[in-house]
């Protein structure tokens, strides 16, 4: 079942977390461990700031609200991590815990919280984001 995570999901979101990181592959990640950032971070999630759903040791998405580059009075959705552990893979797990992203930024949009919601795309990724909605917009590059 996915349901949105709370306070007592926090060492499995660690966890996960922590394997999304390490299958990334990007180097700059790799050495940091900031654990008291982390509880901070999903504490503020939690409590309102974004939305974290999660299917119980099988992989989550998480996502949190800022204001846009342009105006602090508008704000958006940005998904900071999709990830469903290797096991779980192939499986409609992933699209699951999408759609239930999908739908949440729908909901926040049409509530006016949000202006828009967004989706990272790594290299590895094969699924078609157009098919949910979603137009390209950038690419993120890194050194």
């Amino acid at each position: 079942m996915i349901r949105q995570a709370t306070k007592y999901d926090k060492d499995q979101i660690k966890e996960m977390m922590l394997m999304f990181k390490t299958e990334s592959q990007i180097q700059q990640y790799q050495d940091i461990e900031e654990s008291e950032y982390w509880h901070r971070l999903i504490d503020s999630i939690i409590a309102g700031q974004g939305v974290i759903f999660i299917k119980e040791n099988v992989g989550l998405i998480a996502g949190i609200v800022f204001p846009t580059i342009w105006s602090d009075k508008i704000y958006a959705l940005h998904e900071l991590a999709w990830y469903v552990k290797p096991a779980f893979r192939n499986t409609t797990a992933g699209y699951r815990l999408l759609n239930a992203y999908i739908k949440y930024g729908k909901h926040l949009k049409d509530s006016g919280r949000i202006a828009f919601f967004t989706l990272s795309k790594l290299p590895n990724t094969k699924i078609d984001y157009a098919r949910f909605g979603f137009s390209k917009m950038d690419e993120n590059w890194i050194q």
